[in-house]
């Protein structure tokens, strides 16, 4: 992965905002193949800040936004390997989305509407992934395969293994190349 990748991050701010927390560490595409993590480079930082859709989790604080990446991390990683969520990661989301108050009104079309309070992003973060982990469509939740990515995502086809088209291209041609 190139730095301009790296800049753009084309993998935020279009899918669910609990991957775009989750996805604040690229495997093995650092400087010498370490991992990258946004979240510890300034500059990266304030670009994913920018790119997000949820204005409101740009806004947290950046020690907020470490604590509650780590048990989303956690649970996503188990249910994108379809293996049970850690005890610890579970309790800890379960904790802060208890932090959420929702209320409920009638729309004017008669429907009903559940609002979230704006003021603890963090706990409303951690119940939008409660129903992530939980609710329908959790089977989509995958992490890609492609070398240096290890990005979680929401597959829409039934065969679909890489985040982007990039990652599937750079999958195919690492097939390709020769081992030394």
């Amino acid at each position: 992965m190139t730095l301009r990748e790296f800049y753009d991050m084309p993998w935020i701010g279009h899918e669910h905002p609990v991957l775009d927390l989750t996805n604040t560490i690229v495997i093995g595409a650092g400087p010498g193949r370490g991992d990258v993590d946004f979240l510890s480079d300034p500059g990266l930082t304030a670009a994913w800040r920018e790119r997000l859709g949820d204005r409101a989790l740009a806004r947290e604080p950046l020690g907020a936004l470490r604590a509650l990446r780590t048990p989303l991390r956690a649970a996503v990683d188990a249910r994108a390997s379809g293996e049970d969520i850690p005890d610890q990661a579970r309790e800890k989301l379960n904790a802060l989305a208890a932090n959420a108050p929702v209320t409920m009104r009638l729309g004017t079309d008669g429907d009903l509407v559940h609002e979230e309070a704006a003021d603890d992003a963090g706990a409303a973060l951690a119940r939008r992934a409660l129903v992530l982990l939980a609710g329908e469509g959790r089977e989509r939740l995958r992490r890609c395969d492609a070398p240096s990515c290890g990005m979680y995502f929401l597959r829409t086809r039934r065969d679909q293994a890489w985040c982007t088209v990039m990652c599937g291209n750079r999958a195919r041609a690492s097939r390709r190349r020769p081992v030394a």
